[in-house]
């Protein structure tokens, strides 16, 4: 790991997951789609959920959906955020208690090693297969979802690929051949959330994809289907707890692994 006081910042990104390496910041309340596993390189983390509850550890998991703020750590961090409609997901946390927020020492899970991932010849398969042993598994498989419903796997699949072109609920219904009301009700059963927050979602990965192959945040937002830059601040806000200026005004100290 770097020993500089401004190291490079890794992003490992996958279809259903990314994983964040780098200095930490003071979050607002927000709230977000995916599981997240906060942990410190050294020292230790203060998470404080929604309810005031305070969660202070080396690792910290949040469940999906879970409000929560973060408080400035003093090391570097690894956060890894996880979609939870994803089969890669479920097969990782089939033994793991993801029902509440959790905090615990890094000695009961090994992510220590995360460390390794800040090696310049460190790759993606590296982190994946990394993030297979925390877990105590072989391998994760790949991104497929963990959806029963074919219709809402359509949707889904359609949602990650171009969320930009969502215009509304009852469109995205009709293409999956179903009533606005009945597909609301199957997509928040089998995703956990409501139709409109995981289009959100899909909107503000796709635009910081953008924005990390090189493009402004206002271009990135406009072709992610947001109003404006000024838009998609507010949902990263809402979603991440920060600005998205937070990772881009480092741009020239991030490395992205895709």
């Amino acid at each position: 790991m770097p020993h500089s006081t401004q190291p490079f910042i890794h992003l490992y990104v996958w279809p259903e997951r990314f994983l964040y390496l780098g200095p930490s910041t003071t979050t607002s309340l927000h709230r977000n789609h995916a599981a997240t596993w906060l942990v410190a390189q050294t020292g230790s983390l203060r998470v404080t959920l929604g309810d005031g509850t305070v969660l202070e550890n080396e690792v910290v998991y949040i469940p999906p959906e879970t409000e929560f703020r973060t408080t400035q750590a003093e090391s570097l961090i690894a956060a890894l955020y996880w979609e939870p409609e994803s089969a890669s997901f479920r097969r990782a946390t089939a033994k793991f208690a993801t029902a509440i927020a959790r905090a615990f020492p890094c000695r009961y899970t090994g992510s220590a090693k995360l460390a390794e991932l800040y090696a310049p010849e460190a790759t993606r398969q590296d982190a994946d297969q990394l993030i297979a042993n925390l877990f105590g598994l072989d391998e994760l498989g790949g991104a497929q979802d963990a959806i029963q419903d074919a219709r809402i796997a359509t949707a889904i699949a359609f949602l990650r690929k171009s969320p930009q072109a969502y215009d509304s609920i009852h469109g995205l219904a009709a293409r999956v051949h179903l009533s606005a009301s009945r597909f609301a009700h199957l997509f928040k059963q089998e995703v956990g959330v409501p139709v409109r927050r995981y289009v959100l979602w899909q909107k503000m990965r796709h635009a910081l994809d953008l924005a990390m192959a090189g493009e402004s945040l206002t271009n990135a937002a406009l072709t992610a289907g947001f109003a404006d830059s000024a838009h998609l601040s507010r949902t990263v806000r809402s979603i991440q707890g920060v600005a998205p200026e937070f990772l881009f005004r480092h741009r020239q100290r991030l490395v992205v692994h895709k």
